[in-house]
């Protein structure tokens, strides 16, 4: 009795086996294949090539600013480049501070040239000097000495004979008091600090150009394309079922 079940049993796997084989060989002939088969084809007609997905190459685009276009921009106007970038906020900072700098140096020369025709006029009323012609380099002598002889007597102690001014009308000053000469030194280095300031905001705006160079390359940069030459992930299908990871890098 255990042998005829035994013998039962392998009769009905057998036949089992024999169905899904002509099962197969019927799907095979009639056209009728698995999910993969449908997508891929037959084995004979597939093609490796296929399990690489490819991106597809970015094409032109609008928005794709040139970070030497960028940077020129910005170095002969501060917030030109940011603008060209699409960042308008980073372009009205530097270029409000482009022209804050400008208004302060036209400031400071302003109040200078306000103060140096000042103490020139002070001088010319309190210790007689004639203005016109001379250089900066008198009006400080005229400052330290109350007037022409005790500077030239000053000089010739000193062995600096090419320094002294003629004793005429021309050159001449003598100040009416101690307190006028102090007044008129008050008055010419408040010329010269303003002067110098001046000059000190030209060193800023000059500054401000190459920051903001430097920021809109870097806005040029992050507005632009992502970097080709990295390593991309992707997954694949194969025929008769299964799935296959693809790694890309480009160089």
């Amino acid at each position: 009795m255990k042998h005829r079940t035994t013998r039962f049993t392998c009769t009905i796997i057998g036949f089992i086996i024999i169905f899904a084989c002509f099962g197969s060989f019927a799907s095979e002939r009639n056209g009728i294949d698995n999910p993969a088969r449908k997508q891929f084809g037959p084995a004979a007609s597939f093609d490796r090539s296929f399990l690489i997905q490819e991106e597809p190459s970015p094409g032109p685009s609008v928005n794709n600013p040139s970070k030497g276009k960028a940077f020129m921009f910005s170095l002969v106007l501060p917030g030109a480049g940011e603008y060209y970038a699409g960042s308008r906020k980073m372009a009205r900072i530097f270029f409000g501070v482009e022209v804050f700098l400008w208004a302060a140096y036209f400031s400071f020369r302003s109040y200078g040239n306000w103060k140096r025709d000042d103490y020139r006029q002070f001088a010319a009323v309190h210790a007689g000097v004639d203005p016109s012609g001379k250089d900066h380099t008198y009006f400080v002598d005229v400052e330290n000495y109350d007037n022409i002889r005790d500077y030239n007597q000053a000089k010739l102690q000193q062995r600096d004979v090419d320094a002294m001014y003629p004793e005429t009308g021309e050159y001449a000053w003598d100040w009416d008091s101690e307190a006028s000469r102090k007044t008129f030194e008050s008055l010419r280095l408040s010329s010269d600090t303003a002067y110098k300031r001046s000059l000190f905001v030209i060193g800023g705006v000059v500054l401000n150009h190459v920051i903001s160079a430097i920021d809109a390359v870097r806005l040029a940069r992050k507005a632009g394309p992502p970097n080709p030459n990295r390593m991309t992930v992707g997954v694949a299908g194969i025929p008769h079922g299964g799935m296959m990871v693809t790694i890309r890098k480009s160089f």
